[in-house]
């Protein structure tokens, strides 16, 4: 029994050592392209975190990672990525991307860059592998040295359903619900919520891929009850999502268009 307790208070130590939501970064891959992760994660992505030396050590489990962001290419495309990230930018992008494409790691995304830290998920690991999504830049996934297939895909799909529903259930009192009309849609949406106070409301629209259509857009409002009017005529045919942001809180609404 006393053996049991000192494990698991290690075990609670060390969960306690890395934070359950994600750190952001703001900066540019080795091909040049600028990243900000909570924008991403924003946006629906889910984002599988690998560090590497590179080692030899390093590529099962990194090709385990891999291989298990690739059979999310058909189901959800675009929206599972892999960063594989120099554990701590002392390697140039020229070693690590013909690391990459020597051990079969073609489509990833790479990273030497000392933004991204490995140590603010805890403990090092070789590799070190992080799933993080959804608006909350939850940690789903987080294993050192070796990597579970089936823990890690069950991790990745939780992060896809987690943001889907996210954007697809009303969030918050029933007084403070998002309303679309009509539904469906042809050419123009009307959204109507409500404000307890003045101030300023940030729309975005997805749709059923979770792929933003319409991002952020601002605007100021009296308190009381509020419409936006959205021209939708140039959407394609379908479900959509959308978000209504003021202050700390969300409303969703879900409409369909069909010309």
């Amino acid at each position: 029994m006393k053996q049991t307790i000192i494990i698991l208070t290690i075990f609670l130590a060390t969960f306690g050592l890395y934070s359950q939501t994600a750190t952001n970064f703001n900066c540019n891959d080795c091909a040049g392209v600028n990243h900000d992760l909570f924008t991403e994660l924003g946006a629906g992505k889910v984002v599988v975190l690998c560090w590497v030396m590179p080692c030899a050590s390093c590529i099962p489990a990194t090709l385990t990672s891999y291989n298990v962001v690739q059979s999310f290419a058909l189901s959800n495309p675009g929206r599972v990525q892999i960063y594989i990230v120099d554990d701590y930018a002392n390697t140039s992008c020229t070693s690590l991307s013909s690391w990459c494409t020597g051990n079969g790691f073609t489509n990833s995304t790479k990273f030497s860059n000392a933004s991204i830290k490995m140590s603010d998920y805890g403990s090092a690991g070789m590799p070190k592998v992080v799933v993080v999504g959804n608006y909350d830049h939850h940690v789903y996934y987080n294993a050192n040295n070796s990597v579970n297939a089936t823990a890690l895909s069950t991790a990745i799909t939780t992060a896809l359903q987690d943001f889907s529903v996210g954007i697809s259930e009303p969030l918050g009192k029933e007084d403070a619900a998002l309303v679309s009309f009509p539904n469906p849609v042809t050419e123009q949406v009307s959204l109507t919520f409500s404000l307890e106070n003045a101030g300023a409301v940030s729309l975005t629209i997805f749709n059923d891929l979770a792929k933003q259509v319409i991002s952020s857009q601002k605007y100021t409002f009296s308190s009381g009850k509020q419409t936006i009017t959205i021209n939708a005529a140039s959407f394609e045919n379908g479900i959509y999502y959308a978000r209504i942001q003021t202050g700390s809180e969300l409303k969703t609404a879900r409409f369909v268009v069909l010309h």
